[in-house]
């Protein structure tokens, strides 16, 4: 028997100009966890659709933000 759990998903896609070549380049990444009974919290209890969705979200946020910042410090992502 096979059980499907339902995907909880954010993508997040920040773009630049390469200083190299003068092109636009973008980078996009997707952030998911699943809604399922072994998906747990720090207390041990499983989490809800929303407590995943606000993780996904955060993790999603904060992952756009680092590489804004590491770009203005000049370091870009490989595209």
């Amino acid at each position: 028997m096979r059980i499907t759990f339902e995907r909880i998903g954010a993508k997040r896609t920040v773009s630049w100009i390469d200083p190299a070549t003068g092109k636009r380049r973008q980078k996009t990444r997707s952030f998911e966890q699943t809604v399922n009974p072994f998906n747990r919290d720090a207390s041990g209890h499983p989490k809800d659709r929303r407590t995943i969705s606000v993780e996904v979200n955060r993790d999603a946020d904060l992952w756009k933000l680092k590489t804004e910042n590491d770009m203005r410090d000049g370091i870009y992502p490989a595209a």
